[in-house]
């Protein structure tokens, strides 16, 4: 934007929306002004009200969806044309290309909505434009509507997952801080073990390995684990007093070779 183009519409402050600032610019260049402070207030004011930008009417949704379905009807002859807006489709068969008169006698109307069934319109749902619109916009409005509740379900859900693994992460880190504290004050962490089954995690803990060869090993000591009903899948538990009997008779753990 150049100086003139700037000090015209500082000058028209507010209204510069609803004047040809262009226009008006074009006009004082043309007379030689380069500062619009150079020209008579009456003469610029007179300038500015002879290029008034005209008012724009707002096109109404009835003749918006009537422009939209004379545009889809420009299909070659035999093709059903289709209207979309959303999840709502419109499909028409036997709808004049050249007279968008309604009603359209030879013409049928069948409305699909996203998610739902089809439905074939009555003679008197488009009996007329605005019946015809009327129509539509229900489906639309009731779609629209669907979409948002659902959109709001969806959220609060996944809100409340990532809420609940936030929990369960944060109460797993508190159980093992506090299985860590126990082991740090008892002989061996035994004291940690003292309840009748133990999970991966405990059992990796207490031999001293890594949690992914824990089914392994048991596997090899023919340690069987029950299954108990976990947060997320079931979880795998294994009997205390097995684990501790054969990470006994390990070598270095007073195993006797001597023995049976």
């Amino acid at each position: 934007m150049s100086d003139l183009e700037y000090g015209i519409g500082q000058a028209l402050g507010e209204w510069a929306a609803d004047y040809d600032i262009d226009a008006i610019a074009g006009a004082l260049r043309e007379q030689g002004v380069r500062d619009v402070d150079a020209v008579p207030g009456e003469a610029f004011w007179a300038l500015v009200e002879a290029h008034v930008l005209p008012e724009t009417e707002e096109v109404s949704d009835l003749d918006r969806f009537k422009a939209e379905v004379a545009e889809a009807v420009q299909t070659p002859v035999g093709m059903p044309a289709v209207w979309r807006r959303g999840g709502v489709t419109l499909h028409i068969t036997g709808h004049s290309r050249v007279s968008m008169a309604m009603p359209q006698v030879l013409a049928s109307y069948r409305l699909a909505v996203t998610g739902g069934d089809d439905v074939v319109l009555t003679a008197e749902e488009v009996s007329s434009w605005s019946r015809l619109w009327e129509t539509v916009q229900s489906y639309l409005t009731a779609w629209t509507v669907e979409v948002a509740s659902r959109q709001a379900a969806y959220e609060q859900a996944h809100t409340a997952e990532e809420r609940a693994a936030r929990a369960l992460r944060e109460a797993s880190a508190a159980a093992e801080r506090a299985r860590q504290a126990l082991a740090d004050v008892t002989p061996d962490g035994e004291g940690a073990e003292e309840r009748a089954t133990m999970s991966k995690d405990e059992v990796a803990a207490y031999l001293g390995i890594a949690p992914g060869s824990v089914r392994k090993q048991m596997s090899r000591w023919q340690i069987e684990a029950t299954y108990e009903r976990g947060l997320r899948r079931p979880e795998a538990r294994y009997p205390t007093a097995e684990v501790q009997a054969k990470a006994a008779q390990r070598p270095g753990r007073g195993h006797r070779s001597d023995l049976p």
